[in-house]
């Protein structure tokens, strides 16, 4: 066979190659790029404020902002109680400061019924600076990831209910249920997996050391209080939906793409809807009770002692 003849042949197979299908869709693979995702403020107790952009605002309840980059921090004696628009609900207690580093979504999946799973395949990454928060996941998806790390530790929470807790000293990390798996430092790249009911307590190692860390029971006594700010967040998540809408024309006094979404789902000023999909965003829609209660107004003359 002449050289001329090979070369051709072998640049056939390789252009075949290249547009068959299954290449097509490896090159397609994981390039779904959805709207930007959200947070939504569900409860605010307290004085608190938001960082999202280059704009701070102060924590008011039933407001959502765009995810990526927002830095959430509460002052002593107040909590907030956020979910993220994959469902996961996340209590954040007094003098605490969370960082959500990373948080994107793929396009909601058109055929989901139900709350208790993700809407879609998600990834985050949130930084907790000091503080307590709690966590409160829905389903997670195949392919999801959640990363919540400290100072001291990293955490990969693949579902149900986790409470970290950090300062200077040390990270505690606290499941009550589900599956996560713990790592104190870059160089621990397996990690512990932790049971439901067990608690490490990372610390920082000697010079030179790996940090330190301990695995054991939660102690009873400190139970009913992780409990009860967990259950927090596992309530936020029944106070709203999120949908995927075809994207609004973007309005304002100054004419940019900075709005709110309010109580009821609508825009308002001063929060960011910078869609990464340019034809679809995200609201969020705070439920309403599926009974309203009825008010039974009796008449007078039918009250006892009337004739």
């Amino acid at each position: 066979m002449k050289p001329t003849a090979f070369k051709i042949i072998l640049l056939s197979a390789a252009m075949a190659l290249v547009w068959s299908p299954a290449a097509l869709a490896q090159r397609d693979l994981g390039k779904k790029k959805g709207p930007t995702s959200k947070i939504y403020l569900a409860e605010a107790q307290g004085e608190s404020q938001i960082v999202t952009g280059e704009k701070i605002y102060e924590g008011k309840q039933a407001t959502a902002f765009d995810a990526p980059g927002t830095i959430i921090e509460t002052k002593p004696g107040s909590h907030n109680a956020f979910v993220y628009s994959n469902g996961t609900g996340m209590y954040v207690d007094e003098n605490t400061r969370v960082e959500v580093n990373r948080f994107v979504q793929e396009p909601f999946q058109p055929d989901r019924n139900t709350t208790e799973v993700e809407p879609s395949i998600s990834q985050s990454d949130v930084f907790v600076a000091r503080g307590f928060v709690g966590v409160c996941t829905s389903q997670m998806v195949a392919g999801s990831s959640m990363n919540y790390s400290t100072s001291h530790a990293g955490v990969n929470i693949r579902g149900k209910k986790v409470a970290i807790q950090t300062n200077p000293q040390e990270t505690t990390i606290y499941l009550l249920d589900g599956d996560v798996t713990v790592r104190s430092g870059g160089r621990d790249l397996g990690g512990q997996l932790m049971r439901p009911g067990e608690q490490a307590v990372i610390r920082p190692g000697l010079p030179g050391q790996p940090p330190s860390v301990t695995i054991s029971p939660i102690p009873t006594e400190l139970m009913p209080s992780l409990d009860e700010r967990v259950t927090v967040a596992c309530n936020a998540r029944k106070s709203v939906t999120f949908e995927m809408i075809e994207k609004r024309a973007e309005f304002g006094a100054d004419g940019g793409s900075d709005l709110e979404v309010a109580a009821n789902g609508n825009p308002a000023p001063n929060a960011s809807f910078d869609s990464g999909d340019p034809e679809a965003e995200i609201v969020a829609r705070p439920t309403v009770p599926t009974q309203v209660p009825v008010n039974i107004v009796v008449s007078p003359d039918r009250l006892p002692g009337r004739s």
